[in-house]
């Protein structure tokens, strides 16, 4: 079992208004089950708001696509924090994945 709660992947960037269904590959597993996210801002959760209603996080083998997440307009400069979890090989895990968002203009990194 890894100690390390930070996805390898992170930090992410996306631009205000972009919609990605990221994908998480828990190595080494065998069988991951029960998929689930959450996304927080500022501390509080807004999975509703910024996760496409419709979409679920789904498994196949070790890989984990996550429900489609939608920067919003107006949270450039702001960071997402998406809870990712999930039943690999048995265990109950969880992972943290950073999101950075932009604006369109931005000729920096937040």
């Amino acid at each position: 079992m890894s100690n390390q709660i930070w996805l390898a992947e992170s930090p992410v960037r996306m631009i205000e208004g972009e919609e990605i269904a990221f994908s998480v590959e828990w190595c080494g597993a065998a069988q991951v089950q029960q998929p689930g996210s959450r996304v927080f801002r500022h501390g509080v959760e807004i999975t509703e708001t910024v996760m496409v209603s419709g979409d679920e996080d789904t498994a196949s083998g070790s890989l984990q696509t996550l429900r489609r997440i939608t920067a919003l307009s107006g949270d450039g400069g702001n960071r997402y924090v998406v809870e990712v979890c999930a039943n690999v090989d048995n265990n109950i895990e969880k992972r943290k994945l950073l999101i950075q968002i932009v604006k369109p203009g931005d000729e920096g990194w937040s």
